[in-house]
């Protein structure tokens, strides 16, 4: 075999290898999204701490005191990163629109953990700032500022749009239970 056939034949070997150890990659990441997006949150899932000693315990209402707030998913479905959601309970008296108050109970509230703006994880605050003189939501990349008392809305920072609110009820435990879908999509999608 001369050098010229044999590096054709190389070449068309290697390309044939790169594409065959491709392949179970590829397949793995079509069943991850597809397993997503069936385990994605529904009415009448339980909220459980995602993080902390009680990692997988429900949130209930005495979880956590007034102006505090949690990290928590949907029981069982963790793996959907979409399904984080950031659960405050604050002080029913304050809470006004254009928060959906059917969604709320007893001060507890639940909007989705994913920044509209480049989907970085949010976190809550009860430290005031001249922005945002009460507590709120503040996402840590680009210091977007969300009003948790009004529906999530944008207060400042480059986030496009408010954070979805997740509807949430007590059940006869305490525990916080979701009550319906997010008020619109989740995360950086319009």
């Amino acid at each position: 075999m001369d050098r010229r056939r044999f590096a054709d034949w190389s070449l068309k070997v290697g390309i044939g290898a790169a594409i065959a150890s491709a392949i179970p990659g590829v397949l793995t990441l079509r069943g991850k999204a597809r397993s997503a997006a069936t385990k994605a949150v529904e009415p009448g899932d339980r909220l459980v701490f995602a993080l902390g000693q009680n990692a997988g315990q429900p949130v209930t209402r005495g979880g956590f005191s007034q102006n505090e707030a949690v990290l928590a998913y949907p029981e069982g479905k963790s793996d959907n990163h979409e399904n984080l959601v950031l659960v405050a309970k604050l002080d029913p008296a304050e809470l006004g629109p254009p928060l959906d108050m059917t969604g709320t109970a007893e001060g507890v509230v639940a909007y989705s953990a994913i920044c509209t703006h480049l989907g970085c994880t949010v976190r809550f605050s009860e430290e005031p700032m001249d922005a945002a003189p009460f507590p709120h939501i503040h996402c840590p990349c680009h210091s977007a500022l969300f009003d948790p008392r009004h529906g999530g809305v944008v207060m400042g920072g480059p986030a496009p749009r408010p954070l979805p609110q997740l509807p949430v009820r007590l059940n006869d435990k305490g525990e916080v239970v979701v009550s319906g879908p997010f008020t619109s999509p989740v995360g950086v999608k319009a």
